[in-house]
């Protein structure tokens, strides 16, 4: 029964090149960042030292899974797919350009929001992937 139920994730994880399967990883990711994110504001963190390197490093994994994502809906050819993986693109390079600039030193909120929305659009776009793939998929 477990096997059955490893088999039948398996398939639909591997759908449109692995789409499902970046796109969940990417949300997964995003998620734990917006945890950390928000341990820093919560307890008053400084931007610096060992939270901030995590942060960075998490940041560098969803952007690389972002261009993974985007090339899996290129090799697969659909052009909704495509368009989502693009958009997504486009929301983590914000949330990145945003991030770079407060957390490296310019203190103003306009960047914190800029990178909060580009937060949320990742998310909404990598979300969309990943259903779209699974309803779409073959």
């Amino acid at each position: 029964m477990m096997y059955e139920k490893y088999i039948q994730m398996s398939k639909m994880m591997s759908r449109m090149n692995y789409m499902p399967a970046i796109a969940a990883g990417e949300i997964t990711i995003l998620l734990i960042l917006y945890a950390g994110g928000m341990l820093l504001a919560v307890y008053n963190l400084s931007l610096q030292g060992v939270p901030l390197i995590m942060h960075l490093y998490g940041a560098i994994l969803v952007a690389i899974l972002s261009v993974g994502l985007l090339a899996s809906a290129v090799s697969y050819k659909d052009k909704g797919a495509i368009m989502l993986s693009f958009l997504n693109v486009l929301s983590v390079l914000l949330a990145a350009f945003a991030g770079s600039f407060y957390f490296g030193g310019v203190i103003d909120v306009s960047y914190l929001l800029e990178m909060g929305m580009g937060f949320v659009f990742a998310l909404i776009t990598a979300s969309g992937c990943l259903v779209y793939s699974i309803r779409r998929g073959e």
